[in-house]
């Protein structure tokens, strides 16, 4: 989008070869890459997970463990992608490189302090950076952003509290080549139902890798002390796997790490925020001209029994990206930086308090705030998972109506703050197949679709010249597509006397129309965020609801040229 960036990594990539941390990819995380172009570049790579299995004792037991896995729908990326974050960082390292990007790595942050503001710019942060060469560089920042990790700098030296506590739970996780007689090892991921090593994780990763884990127990932790030996490791991993044989040929990676649960008590400050009063008063913050965000692991931590660390970050950069971006070209006002916490930290929170209770059966422990009758941890683990299944794919995320970004309207659609459904189209001429993913590229715009209905009623209503008024007035935030109910042999036969707005796609058999919840014979109109969220929708004779939609947010076009 034209910004000016400066992406400092502490640690070269290089280091990083054989480390496995997060692997696994999400549907909704794989949609947003499909946005941004990606998706295909981390197909190539990874490995697509769409069945499962359990095990205990030796034999299968159906619909428990990650059974949700083989029940995703409402997306065209119907399955987890299992691809360690090597690769995945590789994959965007060079799509940032490809935009004219680049990495300064070895690069420890050291510092940073508050230029004041002046008449002619806001408050600015000079960022001291120590290199390794030894150098020190010095950066001029608007806005500093916080993604490094559960040990963030960035959010010690903001003063950002990082709420929550460790569990007395460790669990191991190995990537390796290896060899097994337990059916179905390449299929997807495997739970085994054990009683000495809990709930074990099977996963078949890229390039022919499987992760395996499993709870370090007390037990386990009383046999080999501190000083826990890669040998002693392989171990339990053959033991966990019994009675099913299992010969390790190489190991990539292995680690042994301490389950917690953690929430950074503000996901953005600016220079001149104020703290509490007290621990029940909130922060106050006067102004979003500039200031400090935390993302990912620097913003919340929980385990990886869900994969849902990387895929949280991902949503976090994807719901940031886009407003401070529309920020600094002068897009929107910087007001909409506040719903990055608004909206971001709540999913957090659900997250992690889904996590206490995944982590805690995953142990062999029921939760102190399970309810019910239930005493095999195992079966409360897989009901659990598939009550949670579309929080835990991403598809289930949403944010609440705000009156703002996220605004109530009257026209039958999905509900704001709700993720825009994914739904087939025909392309004119051809009737080819599209989705409509394919044609909502993210480029940090808002995309307005004009949803006609059936062309006789659509001629009639001609919302075009009003809508195109409108959006004159906000340009260039927003990207059109007109979506016909039914099937013409042309655009123009479909619309008779109207014109389309932007590229215009049939709904042949009106399943688009129905799935948003608009009449197929009346339609109307469906903005969507740059991160594919519903903001608002409204009837074809209610356009000019539409101008106090964008008001709330977006600068108009005579201000930004200015």
């Amino acid at each position: 989008m034209g910004l000016s960036i400066y992406l400092a990594e502490q640690s070269p990539k290089t280091n990083q070869i054989k480390y496995g941390r997060a692997g696994a990819i999400s549907p909704r995380t794989m949609e947003y890459l499909d946005q941004l172009g990606l998706a295909d570049a981390v197909l190539q790579q990874g490995f697509v997970c769409k069945s499962t299995a359990t095990f205990k004792d030796g034999q299968k037991v159906h619909g428990r463990g990650w059974d949700f896995v083989t029940k995703i729908s409402d997306t065209a990326f119907d399955y987890i992608l299992h691809l360690r974050q090597m690769h995945t960082e590789r994959i965007f390292r060079q799509a940032l490189e490809s935009l004219g990007g680049s990495t300064h790595e070895g690069s420890r942050l050291v510092d940073f302090s508050v230029r004041e503001a002046t008449k002619e710019q806001a408050p600015r942060y000079i960022v001291i950076l120590e290199n390794s060469d030894g150098s020190t560089s010095l950066i001029n920042a608007r806005y500093v952003v916080g993604a490094d990790g559960g040990k963030s700098t960035v959010r010690k030296l903001a003063g950002i509290k990082f709420q929550g506590d460790s569990t007395p739970l460790e669990w191991v996780r190995i990537d390796a080549v290896v060899s097994t007689s337990m059916p179905g090892s390449r299929v997807g991921p495997v739970s085994i139902e054990t009683s000495d090593h809990g709930n074990v994780l099977w996963a078949p990763m890229d390039h022919g890798r499987t992760r395996i884990g499993f709870p370090f127990t007390s037990k386990m932790r009383q046999k080999y002390g501190s000083d826990v030996m890669q040998k002693d490791v392989e171990f339990e991993v053959v033991e966990a796997l019994k009675p099913f044989s299992l010969e390790i040929t190489m190991v990539d990676w292995w680690t042994i790490y301490s389950v917690g649960h953690r929430l950074a008590e503000r996901y953005f400050i600016s220079p001149i925020s104020s703290r509490p009063t007290t621990s029940h008063s909130p922060w106050k913050t006067e102004n979003w001209t500039s200031g400090i965000f935390l993302t990912g692991d620097a913003a919340h931590t929980h385990s990886s029994g869900t994969a849902q660390g990387m895929n949280a970050g991902i949503h976090d950069a994807t719901n940031l990206a886009w407003k401070l971006a529309g920020v600094i070209k002068g897009w929107h006002g910087p007001k909409i930086l506040a719903t990055y916490e608004s909206e971001r930290r709540p999913a957090a929170a659900e997250i992690i308090e889904l996590d206490k209770s995944i982590s805690s059966l995953m142990s062999g422990r029921i939760p102190e705030t399970y309810p019910g009758p239930e005493t095999d941890p195992s079966k409360i683990f897989g009901e659990l998972l598939d009550h949670n299944a579309q929080l835990t794919v991403g598809l289930g995320v949403h944010y609440e109506n705000d009156g703002f970004l996220n605004k109530s309207h009257t026209t039958g659609c999905i509900l704001p703050g709700h993720r825009a459904p994914e739904v087939s189209l025909r392309k004119p001429g051809t009737f080819d197949p599209i989705r409509l993913y394919n044609l909502m590229q993210n480029t940090g715009k808002f995309w307005v679709i004009v949803f006609v209905g059936q062309p006789q009623v659509a001629s009639s209503r001609n919302p075009a010249e009003q809508l195109r008024r409108i959006m004159e007035k906000i340009a260039p935030v927003t990207e059109f597509l007109t979506i016909i109910a039914g099937q013409a042999l042309s655009v123009d036969d479909g619309l008779t006397d109207m014109e389309p707005l932007g590229n215009a796609y049939f709904d042949v058999d009106h399943s688009a129309h129905r799935r948003y919840g608009l009449d197929a014979r009346s339609g109307g109109v469906a903005v969507i965020r740059p991160d594919g969220i519903l903001g608002y929708a409204c009837h074809l004779d209610r356009i000019q609801d539409l101008e106090a939609y964008f008001g709330g947010f977006v600068i108009s076009a005579r201000k930004q040229k200015s």
